[in-house]
């Protein structure tokens, strides 16, 4: 009788431990933040396993030019954040971005 009320919370528990992938979704990475990879690419490394996603980093009210964010993933659905592979660096003289 025990098992068949611990089984439901056995499944609640599976359920919210599994990972989607949800198109058009607010995806977050490890560290609880908005994925910010825009127009990006993703590449697989058979050395480590994992997965590679290079994007345009962009924030609410930025025009562009924000950099280029890295992520890594083993399976597709959570994403650890590496920082900036390129970041912003705006010329003062001319207004130009550039890159480093």
């Amino acid at each position: 009788m025990l098992g068949i009320k611990i089984l439901p919370v056995l499944l609640f528990g599976a359920i919210a431990q599994s990972k989607y992938i949800v198109p058009g979704g607010r995806w977050h990475d490890t560290d609880g933040n908005l994925v910010s990879a825009h127009a990006g690419s993703i590449t697989f490394d058979e050395g480590t396993g994992r997965f590679w996603w290079f994007g345009e980093y962009k924030i609410e009210g930025q025009e562009e030019g924000g950099g280029v964010s890295v992520y890594s993933s083993e399976d597709l659905a959570t994403w650890e954040s590496h920082g900036l592979a390129l970041g912003r660096v705006i010329n003062t003289l001319s207004r130009d971005v550039m890159w480093y």
